[in-house]
C-alpha cells in the first residue's frame, strides 16, 4: 500500500507543470514557515493562559544571618505556650536556616476564563493569517509568473517581426543598389529595428525582476515557463480577506469582558509549610529545627482604581477594531466587485485582441506583397509591421491581467491558487 502511494505521489509529482511545482515550494520556503511560527507562539500563549489555572509552586532555601539573636519565626502557638508556662526562653539565634515550599491555586477567578477564550480567538486569528499570507505570496508567485508568460509571448513577438524587417532590409537593399530605392528607405527600416532591440532589452530587464520576485520568496527561478491554465473556478462565497480581523474583534471582546471581571471577587486557595534551622548559638545551647505550615481559602475583593482605566481602553480598543473592520469590508466588497467586472471585461477583450492580431496579420500578408511589386511604399508598410507587433503586445497583456486579477480575487475569497491554476 505504502509503494503504491509512494507511485502515485512521484507521477503526481512528474505531471505537475512549473507554475505548481513553484506553488508547492511556497508551502515549505523559510517564509511559510515563519508564519507558521506565528501560529505555534499563539497556541502557546493560549496554553500559558490556561496554566494560570494550575497550582503555582514555589521551593525556597534561605540562610539568614542576623546582627543580635532573632527568633525563629514563625513558632508554633502551643510550643511558645509551652516554653512560657515552663518559664523557659523562646528560641534566639542568629544563624537559621529554612527550607519550605507555597503554593496558591485560584479556585474561582472569572477573568481567566475570558482570557483563556481571548487567547482561543488570538490563535484562529493566528492560523487566518497565516493562511491570508500564504494566499497572498501565491499570488505573487502567479503574477510574477504570468509576466515571464507575458514577456516571453512579447519576446516571441519581437524576434519575428525583428526576422521579418531584416529579410525586408536585405530586399530593400538590393532595391536601393540597382536603384530603384533611395537610401534613406535602409534608414527607417533600421529605424524599427533599433526600437526593437530596444525593447528587447528592457524585457530581459523585467524578466530578470520577474525572476528576482519569485526567487525572493522560494529561493530558486522556474525552469521553464509554459502558458497558464485555469483548471477550477473561484469560489466567492464569502470574503476570507477579513477573516482574521473578525476573529481578533472577538479577541478584543473577551478583553473587554475579562477587564470588567477583574473587579469580581476572587477566590483563592493558599498553603505554606517552613522549616526553620538554628546552630548551637541558640539560648538552649543546641541545635534546634521547627516546622510550620497553613492552608487556607482567601477572598479578595479588587478595589484599584487601574482596573476602571484598563476597562475603558479594552473599550477604546474595541471600537477601534470595529471600525477598521468595517471599513476593510467595505473596501474588499468595493474592489472585488470591480476586480469581477473587470475579469469579465477582459475576457471580452482578449477575444478582440485575438481577432485583432489575426486581422493584422491579414492586412500584413497584402501589404507585404503590395509592397514587393511596388504598390506600397516602405513607409506605409512599416506601419503595418508595427501595427500586428502592437496587436501581439495588446493580446500578451490581456493575458497577464487575467492572471493577476484572478490572483486578487483569489486572495479576497480565499481560493487556493494551487487548485485554481496550472
Amino acid at each position: 500500500m505504502r509503494l503504491l502511494l509512494f507511485t502515485l505521489f512521484v507521477a503526481a509529482s512528474l505531471q505537475a507543470t512549473p507554475l505548481q511545482e513553484l506553488l508547492q515550494k511556497l508551502k515549505t520556503a523559510p517564509i511559510t514557515q515563519t508564519h507558521n511560527i506565528e501560529t505555534q507562539l499563539a497556541k502557546l500563549y493560549r496554553k500559558k493562559t490556561s496554566d494560570k489555572l494550575y497550582p503555582q509552586i514555589n521551593l525556597f532555601a534561605t540562610y539568614e544571618h542576623y546582627t543580635n539573636d532573632t527568633n525563629l519565626r514563625p513558632l508554633p502557638p502551643p510550643k511558645a505556650n509551652s516554653l512560657i508556662a515552663q518559664h523557659e526562653p523562646l528560641p534566639f539565634a542568629q544563624n537559621i536556616q529554612r527550607i519550605g515550599a507555597n503554593f496558591s491555586m485560584p479556585l474561582f477567578v472569572k477573568s481567566l476564563f475570558s482570557l483563556r477564550k481571548k487567547a482561543e480567538h488570538l490563535l484562529k486569528a493566528a492560523k487566518l493569517k497565516a493562511k491570508l499570507q500564504l494566499l497572498q505570496n501565491q499570488a505573487i508567485i502567479v503574477g510574477a509568473y504570468a509576466q515571464l508568460n507575458y514577456l516571453k509571448e512579447l519576446q516571441k513577438a519581437l524576434q519575428a517581426r525583428k526576422k521579418a524587417l531584416s529579410k525586408t532590409k536585405e530586399d530593400i537593399a538590393i532595391k536601393v543598389k540597382n536603384g530603384r530605392a533611395a537610401p534613406i528607405a535602409i534608414d527607417k527600416v533600421d529605424n524599427l529595428l533599433n526600437s526593437i532591440d530596444m525593447a528587447l532589452l528592457n524585457l530581459q530587464v523585467n524578466r530578470t525582476k520577474a525572476l528576482s520576485t519569485i526567487a525572493a520568496l522560494i529561493g530558486s527561478k522556474p525552469k521553464s515557463v509554459e502558458p497558464i491554465k485555469q483548471i477550477a473556478p473561484l469560489t466567492t462565497d464569502m470574503l476570507f480577506a477579513i477573516k482574521p480581523m473578525q476573529a481578533a474583534l472577538q479577541a478584543d471582546k473577551k478583553a473587554l469582558q475579562a477587564s470588567k471581571e477583574q473587579l469580581l471577587p476572587r477566590l483563592l486557595a493558599e498553603g505554606s509549610f517552613t522549616k526553620s534551622y538554628a546552630q548551637d548559638d541558640v539560648m538552649f545551647g543546641k541545635s534546634l529545627h521547627l516546622g510550620y505550615g497553613y492552608v487556607g481559602v482567601k477572598l479578595v475583593l479588587p478595589l484599584v482604581k487601574s482596573s476602571f482605566t484598563d476597562i475603558e481602553i479594552a473599550k477604546a480598543k474595541l471600537l477601534q477594531s470595529n471600525s477598521q473592520l468595517a471599513q476593510k469590508r467595505f473596501e474588499l466588497l468595493a474592489k472585488a466587485k470591480a476586480l469581477q467586472k473587470e475579469l469579465k471585461l477582459n475576457s471580452q477583450a482578449q477575444k478582440l485582441a485575438h481577432k485583432q492580431v489575426k486581422s493584422q496579420k491579414n492586412l500584413l500578408h497584402y501589404a507585404k506583397t503590395a509592397f514587393s511589386v511596388g504598390r506600397m511604399d516602405e513607409e506605409e508598410y512599416l506601419r503595418y509591421e508595427a501595427a500586428l507587433l502592437e496587436a501581439q503586445m495588446k493580446l500578451a497583456q490581456t493575458k497577464l491581467q487575467k492572471w493577476q486579477i484572478l490572483s486578487q480575487l483569489a486572495v479576497i475569497y480565499g481560493n487556493d491558487l494551487e487548485r485554481i491554476v496550472q
